[in-house]
């Protein structure tokens, strides 16, 4: 024995119901690890995308607010000039009375920024050379020459407002503002992961600045006001920032959301906090991120270490004046909240997936038993036709979902006894056929034998009736003779007729254009008064091939037995149409008594009447099956006592038999 088949031969050998429970399962749970697998990178990759997307528009309301600090710096230092009048102080040279606007210089070293008022760090007014006239923060510098600095001098030059952040040297903001040193920090604090930012940025601070011409009525420059905000240790804007886009929000005691402005690669201002609840402020960005965008000049849009926790963050380089990267303006969402999101949303996932693998697997047994069911209730119905029910039925079951299948299998016993019925009537067809043409046979020898004894007694009885005198009774009863003795040879002839294959010339033919000439041949008769006859029939019908006297014969014979049926009151009904065979079908209908179901057998037998005696030959149907199965065509009759008869027949086209 193979042992590599043993497995194999054990499940064939379960039984049907315990394989389908055992297939079911299978598709089930691979389903479901699929699902899951496909659900995880779904809900993964959605989530990582959702937060991405939130904070490019974190980093959008970042920049609006940041420069918004920027136009409000420039707002406040114009109405310094316009408000103080500053240009007839400095044309008056009465330098001493500006000291009034001292008072806008921030006292408090890294307050926040007010939300009604706008104080600065710096404030210098310069002459139209760029000589140092007052500083308000520091008084007793004046009169150093600051065209050197470029924002100053594009002031000069353009007599526009200029604004921009600028990195400047410790000693330049210290002389501005002495007090502003110990914002000014440069005790670095580095880890393995950050990036060298060189000497130079530890002896610059980053500051806001605007400069604002003063200028007379003439447009002569005068001079310019310069005012700034130190953003080193200044946390009103990435406070500003956190409140108006995260609300302050929290997750297990940690910030949703923080805000910081690098200085470079260093965090000058910020409010992600340390283990020891601090501001990393002169904490070092990590050297991935300082190269994307300090030296790529590039968005990063990624999750990133920031001190101790990771956060899905937005870095955006700031630029100063000259399109330099000088700084960085960051927003960072806390990772762990969305990560919790994840994985609840993953555990939940996998809960409803095992609960639909049981529930899976529960129907599962129930649809197998139902399968099972079904299939004996199949066998038992197979058996049943096997022995000859073809009336048997499945009664839909629509619960179970089988109807389908059961109207399948009852279309398929119906579809098997339509086709007995079908054999059947064929049978007797053949066997009306075969009767036809012995009866054909019979009847010829019969007529050829009757027919020369007919002709001598015609003959003889004229002679006879030639020689006697018209007044004799004699006469009158050789008249008698002669009248039987006709109608004899027009029954012999017919049976000729009848026993007759050969016809004349088969051409193509209009089957509508016959009957339309059958039809105006009688209806103009007694016999049809008092019948409406009614048409319907199928224009442009491809032609037929046939004899065209032989099928107006036909037709004739089954419109005269229609009217004799109705006795001059009823419904005469003539369609034609084309069936899916490509085969002519011409329909005659009446309204007349009918025939009885035991009489339909006979009715194309030669001499078979059901007319009264006297009335009919019996051999006018007979001759019509024979010129119609002579045009390898099918007659055939519906019939039902005192609700009329139809006569089908089916006649070949042209188009039928260039397919044959």
């Amino acid at each position: 024995m193979d042992i590599n088949n043993r497995p194999k031969n054990q499940f064939f050998k379960m039984t049907l119901q315990n394989r389908l429970v055992a297939g079911f399962m299978i598709a089930v749970c691979l389903t479901g690890f699929v699902a899951t697998f496909i659900s995880i990178w779904t809900i993964n990759k959605t989530t990582i995308n959702e937060v991405q997307n939130r904070v490019r528009q974190d980093i959008n309301t970042a920049k609006l607010i940041y420069n918004n600090t920027l136009d409000r710096i420039a707002s406040r230092i114009q109405f310094i000039v316009e408000g103080h009048h500053l240009d007839k102080l400095i044309a008056s040279h009465h330098v001493l009375t500006i000291e009034n606007i001292k008072a806008l210089i921030e006292t408090k070293p890294g307050m926040q920024i007010s939300n009604n008022d706008m104080f600065l760090d710096m404030l210098t007014l310069v002459d139209a050379n760029g000589k140092v006239i007052f500083r308000a923060a520091n008084p007793k510098s004046r009169g150093d020459n600051i065209l050197w600095d470029p924002l100053v001098r594009n002031c000069v030059e353009k007599k526009l407002l200029v604004s921009s952040t600028e990195l400047m040297s410790i000693d330049h903001i210290t002389k501005e503002n002495p007090a502003l040193s110990d914002r000014l920090k440069t005790d670095i604090v580095k880890t393995p992961l950050s990036a060298d930012i060189g000497k130079k940025q530890l002896s610059e601070g980053m500051v806001m600045r605007v400069a604002y011409p003063v200028i007379d009525k003439k447009n002569r420059m005068l001079g310019v006001v310069v005012g700034g905000i130190l953003l080193n240790g200044n946390i009103g804007i990435v406070d500003k920032i956190k409140e108006t886009v995260y609300q302050n929000e929290k997750y297990k005691g940690r910030d949703i959301g923080v805000a910081t402005i690098f200085q470079g690669g260093v965090r000058i201002s910020t409010n992600v906090m340390t283990k020891n609840n601090e501001r990393a402020v002169n904490t070092i960005l990590s050297k991935e991120v300082y190269e994307r965008v300090i030296v790529e000049g590039k968005d990063w849009v990624d999750r990133a270490f920031v001190v101790n926790d990771w956060y899905i963050t937005t870095y955006t380089p700031i630029l100063n004046m000259d399109n330099k990267r000088i700084g960085i303006l960051y927003v960072g969402l806390l990772e762990a909240k969305y990560t919790d999101i994840k994985w609840r949303t993953i555990w939940i996932n996998l809960g409803i997936t095992t609960l639909g693998m049981i529930l899976a697997f529960i129907i599962s047994l129930r649809l197998g038993n139902t399968i099972i069911t079904r299939i004996k209730m199949l066998k038992e119905a197979s058996e049943a036709i096997a022995a000859g029910d073809l009336d048997y039925k499945l009664s839909p079951d629509k619960i179970s979902g089988f109807d389908m299948l059961d109207e399948a299998f009852n279309y398929m016993s119906k579809s098997l006894k339509k086709r007995d019925d079908r054999l059947q009537e064929m049978h007797q067809q053949l066997t009306r056929t075969e009767k036809l043409t012995a009866l054909g046979g019979m009847s010829a020898g019969i007529a050829h034998e009757i027919n020369n004894p007919l002709g001598g007694i015609l003959l003889y009885s004229n002679l006879v009736s030639e020689d006697l005198p018209a007044d004799t009774p004699a006469r009158k009863n050789i008249e008698k003779i002669i009248y039987q003795a006709n109608r004899c040879k027009n029954i012999v002839q017919n049976l000729l007729d009848f026993s007759r294959t050969e016809t004349g010339e088969m051409l193509p033919l209009q089957i509508n254009s016959v009957i339309d000439i059958s039809l105006n041949l009688v209806k103009g008769q007694s016999m049809f008064h008092g019948i409406e006859i009614k048409t319907d029939l199928t224009q442009n019908l491809p032609d037929v091939i046939g004899d065209k006297s032989r099928l107006e014969q036909v037709f004739l014979n089954l419109f005269i037995n229609a009217a004799d049926a109705m006795d001059k009151k009823g419904k005469l009904t003539i369609t034609t149409k084309l069936n899916t065979h490509n085969e002519v079908i011409i329909l005659v209908s009446d309204t007349g008594k009918g025939i009885k179901k035991e009489d339909l057998p006979r009715i194309f037998e030669p001499f078979f009447t059901t007319k009264e005696p006297g009335r009919g030959t019996g051999l006018g149907l007979s001759l019509a099956y024979g010129v119609i199965n002579i045009h390898k065509g099918n007659i055939n009759v519906e019939s039902q006592p005192d609700k009329g008869t139809t006569f089908i027949i089916s006649l070949p086209t042209t188009v039928s038999n260039s397919i044959e």
